[in-house]
């Protein structure tokens, strides 16, 4: 199905409307950030005044949370990095904010997601060396935030990071190989 013929058809995502233009920009400006808005125009067949449009949409809806450099963390000689699997002490929604608010505040961790099953959290860790994550955790413990128990991995190779293109998700017709 061709991008003229898939761009009639509407995804609602939440409260947003959005059809397959609107995805191709967003999968576009997700690898390709510091595009300018002419560039992005013409690579969907828009006019530049209304991308910018509907660039300044997505963005006053919030879909677009913010643009930055991803920095390459391997090249920043002497980092370390950790995967930490986190168990709490109780599953009461209290505890759950405690650890949550501490997450947000701790500049050595750099993401959190909260899982369903055995484990409640997983979080990644950048600090110089592992007696500094040692420290880091140790310090963790000692603040009373609900840690039960937790399980250390060292990353050896970050393979892939980054957010889901929605052009592949809502339209397998543009991306078939997958």
């Amino acid at each position: 199905m061709s991008m003229e013929r898939t761009a009639h058809r509407r995804f609602f995502l939440g409260r947003l409307d959005l059809d397959a233009v609107d995805l191709k920009m967003l999968s576009i400006l997700q690898n390709e950030g510091r595009i300018s808005k002419s560039d992005l125009a013409k690579r969907v067949n828009l006019s530049a005044s209304a991308c910018f449009e509907r660039v300044r949409r997505l963005e006053h809806s919030g879909l677009i949370a913010s643009y930055h450099a991803t920095l390459r963390g391997d090249l920043l000689a002497g980092l370390q990095f950790f995967r930490t699997q986190i168990v709490l002490e109780s599953h009461r929604s209290h505890t759950f904010s405690r650890f949550e608010t501490y997450v947000k505040e701790a500049n050595w961790i750099v993401d959190c997601e909260a899982l369903g099953g055995e484990i409640d959290y997983t979080i990644g860790v950048v600090c110089r060396s592992v007696a500094h994550y040692q420290d880091l955790v140790e310090g963790m413990l000692e603040a009373g935030v609900g840690v039960q128990r937790y399980y250390t991995y060292v990353v050896t190779k970050s393979v892939k990071r980054g957010s889901p293109d929605l052009a592949w998700l809502l339209l397998p017709e543009a991306n078939p190989r997958f």
